[in-house]
């Protein structure tokens, strides 16, 4: 079983800046909110990072994306402080990407030990932590805790975080899975 956060660092600037986060997938949320016409997931993917973690870049103009009001908040003295208490020493050109890459990990990190806990009396445990998701090897008698999961990985310390559920007898043959 793999729990995958979409979007992981777009999702944790929204809830850096207090903004609710979209049900939807986030990169077709951002084509109809921000960009407003037509382009396709992969395209709004490229885009929305290449402006993210590119300071110089105006090509996305947005009150939704605001990197100079998060760096105010969270980018002080050449140190970045982040919400799980991490001080990062960075020059101002990594700011925001070692901010919600740090904070991206340790929410991942967090739901990682809650779920570890959570599994502790079942014959499932976490393999592997992978970037914003965490693969478990799921023993088939603790499927219907699926659910369970899904909602205790999605609930996080910075909101509640759209997740997609993949499911398979290996890694190599995940589907996504829905119920």
């Amino acid at each position: 079983l793999e729990l995958d956060f979409n979007a992981a660092e777009i999702r944790t600037l929204l809830a850096l800046q207090n903004i609710e986060q979209p049900e939807e997938d986030i990169h077709e949320w951002n084509i109809k909110k921000i960009f407003k016409k037509d382009l396709s997931r992969d395209e709004a993917k490229r885009k929305i990072f290449a402006w993210l973690y590119n300071p110089e870049s105006n090509s996305i103009d947005s009150k939704v994306y605001d990197r100079q009001s998060i760096l105010e908040q969270y980018y002080v003295e050449e140190q970045v402080q982040t919400p799980f208490g991490r001080t990062i020493a960075a020059p101002s050109s990594k700011a925001l990407n070692y901010l919600l890459q740090s904070t991206s990990s340790d929410n991942t990190i967090d739901r990682f030990n809650k779920i570890s806990r959570y599994l502790s009396n079942s014959r499932s445990h976490v393999m592997a932590v992978v970037h914003d998701s965490i693969i478990i090897d799921l023993h088939r008698d603790d499927r219907q805790m699926i659910p369970i999961l899904k909602n205790i990985f999605e609930d996080t310390k910075l909101g509640k975080f759209k997740v997609n559920v993949s499911l398979g007898k290996n890694l190599g043959d995940m589907k996504e899975f829905s119920w």
